[in-house]
């Protein structure tokens, strides 16, 4: 299928970082506390979390860098300061250490669809389709309302994988937790629905840039 590149903004960046960084998640299951004054020079590990994502707002990149990654090193029971950490890399085209960043924010919180979904991302523009596509199933399957992870996985069967019937079902899901029939959406099933012999030859993917929406090709 031939498309120009589209870019399908789902929400404001600072609503979808949400969904990972409210607060430093506690894990399954707390282990023994360090001693008092070890637990003391590390800090409070919310306010240092705050103070590295009012950083992250002030688009000091760098600083919310270095912020992160020495939290997640004095609590890495937490996922929230991974996932951050994690995004800050992907959109700094740092791919490997976002997809290492987002690896131990699930081994972190197993449940984390947020992290699933970016890792889903990551390993596409890697080539990596088989894994993309079981991180975009992961998270979907942690949180089925995630239409995010429905459109991403869409794409990714329409556009890489050309299994279209499966990406129908997905841009429909999506659609149906968005509650909207957007326009593009509904072109993209009505071409996927066109016989074979009509529609036009397909564009080889390239790799578009990391973003918690999935870009056509």
């Amino acid at each position: 299928m031939t498309i120009s590149v589209k870019p399908l903004a789902l929400a404001g960046p600072l609503l979808l970082l949400a969904a990972c960084a409210a607060k430093p998640e506690k894990p399954a299951e707390a282990a023994a506390p360090p001693p008092a004054a070890a637990q003391a020079n590390k800090g409070d590990p919310e306010k240092r979390f705050a103070d590295a994502l009012a950083l992250v707002k002030a688009h000091k990149s760098g600083d919310a860098q270095a912020a992160l990654a020495a939290l997640a090193v004095d609590f890495p029971q937490f996922s929230g300061p991974l996932c951050e950490l994690g995004v800050l890399y992907a959109q700094g085209r740092r791919r490997d250490e976002a997809i290492a960043s987002f690896s131990k924010a699930v081994a972190a919180k197993p449940d984390n669809a947020f992290a699933y979904g970016w890792l889903g991302i990551l390993y596409r523009e890697n080539g990596a389709y088989a894994r993309a596509e079981q991180s975009y199933l992961k998270a979907i399957s942690i949180n089925a309302d995630d239409a995010p992870a429905h459109l991403n996985l869409a794409i990714l069967y329409d556009a890489y994988l050309h299994r279209p019937q499966d990406a129908v079902k997905q841009y429909r899901e999506y659609q149906r937790i968005a509650g909207t029939d957007r326009a593009i959406v509904t072109a993209w099933i009505n071409e996927l629905q066109e016989p074979a012999a009509s529609r036009p030859a397909a564009a080889a993917p390239t790799p578009g840039g990391a973003a918690p929406v999935e870009q056509k090709q």
